[in-house]
């Protein structure tokens, strides 16, 4: 069945492919815990607006903001996972 009303072109800023991201003031251990819990939550919250919503350049920022935290989100947990097994893994 031909749509009537045609999807809207891709955005342009769908196709940005962030970057990985590294941390140079990495914080300690207890921090990182705070800020994936913060940030996942945030993510949470996101997702949820983004599915509600239509397709729009808002949705785009939307999308494109969920991908920038996980990006941070992996760098906290690659930090923490480094740095527990530096300690031996204990805290």
């Amino acid at each position: 069945m031909k749509k009537l009303v045609p999807d809207p072109p891709a955005s342009t800023l769908l196709l940005l492919d962030p970057p990985l991201l590294s941390l140079q003031n990495p914080p300690g251990l207890e921090e990182c815990d705070l800020l994936i819990r913060a940030l996942t939550l945030t993510v949470e919250q996101t997702t949820s607006v983004l599915i509600d919503s239509g397709p729009s350049l808002m949705r785009d920022a939307m999308g494109m903001n969920i991908r920038l935290l996980c990006r941070m989100i992996n760098a906290l947990n690659d930090h923490k996972s480094a740095r527990s097994a530096g300690q031996g893994g204990q805290r």
